[in-house]
């Protein structure tokens, strides 16, 4: 109790010393880059701690001709809770990341609050080789990959939720060949079951992803925050490609969805994504391609029909950040289902325009997008169209 007490005493004094010197704005931002950090040298400590809280208000209309709201929503979309350093040794890495909001709880698809995001421990093998072993992403799209803290738009597209591969618990191993114009190889592999379940059988997941930065690293690690808020002096690409395949997986949507209630019912599900990412002087463009292919995709599950999104997707989207820190961005969606897996349902499309405000880089920022949905019923024929305007507020450390 007393150790507790003086480390407490310590950060509180430490503060209010900050606090007197009276700071400026772009003191306090640097201050609390990498959140809040204890370190203990000798004892090869590091602990970053972190939080963030996105607070969305969210109008959706009856349809593209009728501007009653069919949704007026209020709510705390994330809150996250992050501590990440190392511990004995500084090759022996740690990272933990709460969550506290129904929608992270994944409450609706699983009946009980997931608190836990990711747990794993690293062993960094040398500088360019990282061994993790625990639940957190696999590397997937790089939209996914990208912190939900860190997009240009209120949230990822319509591509991530539909074909993302999320979270799993496994061990994953990441290498880099080269430093000027670093080649990296990402591989995972993973019960496949997502974060969600405690079921077990003897089906895996596996993933790779390579990533290709020709024109050498990013400035400040931007390759993984959307807009060019670190200004790159020089033209930066990176391009990447995903493979994963989930064997014998029990969820629709392999690490995500409900699972199924009969017992044995699995399907296999290969999943594909390439991206492109180029930023220049403050303009940001990025392209992502998705597929999911699987046998079976339309099939009964007790008194339920269960159909697994299997088609394709595509999502660019560009962004120019002022010099005032306000950002414009443009983003378009496009999803088509193959017939097999969804009869009758909808190819979507989705044409959103964003403007963001950015106080403290992805810290401290005021986004809000405005989104044209619609969707082709192939039965029908028709276009069924719905605007969606969001804003949202998002604050950390």
């Amino acid at each position: 109790m007393l150790k507790q007490l003086r480390l407490f005493l310590c950060l509180f004094l430490s503060l209010n010393a900050f606090a007197q010197d009276q700071a400026t704005p772009e003191e306090v931002y640097n201050y609390f880059k990498d959140g809040l950090v204890f370190e203990h040298a000798e004892a090869n400590f590091l602990a970053k701690v972190s939080f963030r809280i996105q607070s969305r208000f969210t109008y959706e209309s009856e349809d593209s001709e009728k501007y009653s709201p069919d949704l007026l929503n209020f709510e705390v979309r994330r809150t996250r809770l992050k501590l990440e350093g190392n511990i004995l040794d500084p090759r022996l890495l740690y990272k933990f990341q709460f969550s506290f909001t129904r929608g992270d709880f994944d409450y609706d698809r699983t009946d009980y609050p997931n608190v836990l995001r990711d747990a794993a421990v690293g062993w960094k093998l040398s500088d360019a080789t990282t061994f993790w072993y625990g639940q957190t992403k696999l590397p997937g799209n790089r939209q996914r990959v990208t912190s939900s803290g860190s997009q240009q738009f209120v949230d990822r597209s319509l591509l991530n939720s539909t074909f993302n591969i999320d979270r799993d618990l496994g061990f994953q191993l990441y290498h880099r060949m080269g430093s000027a114009r670093p080649f990296w190889v990402k591989f995972a592999i993973s019960n496949g079951e997502g974060r969600a379940t405690n079921n077990t059988d003897d089906g895996l997941a596996y993933t790779a992803r390579v990533e290709w930065l020709p024109l050498g690293n990013f400035e400040d690690g931007g390759d993984y925050f959307e807009g060019d808020l670190a200004r790159e002096t020089e033209p930066k690409i990176s391009v990447g490609a995903v493979y994963s395949t989930n064997k014998k997986t029990t969820r629709p949507g392999g690490q995500l969805g409900r699972q199924y209630e009969t017992e044995d019912l699995y399907r296999d599900i290969d999943t594909y994504f390439a991206d492109l990412l180029f930023k220049y002087r403050g303009f940001s463009w990025s392209t992502e391609y998705a597929r999911r292919w699987t046998n079976g995709a339309v099939f009964s599950d007790g008194a339920e029909t269960v159909a697994i999104y299997k088609g394709q997707a595509v999502n660019t989207q560009a962004g120019y950040l002022f010099e005032n820190n306000i950002e414009t961005a443009l983003r378009f969606t496009k999803l088509w289902a193959e017939t097999e897996a969804l009869p009758g349902v909808n190819d979507q499309n989705q044409y959103t325009m964003a403007v963001s405000k950015y106080i403290n880089e992805h810290k401290i920022k005021v986004q809000s997008d405005l989104t044209y949905s619609e969707d082709l019923n192939r039965l029908s024929d028709l276009y069924d169209g719905q605007w969606i305007f969001r804003m949202q507020l998002e604050i950390g450390i």
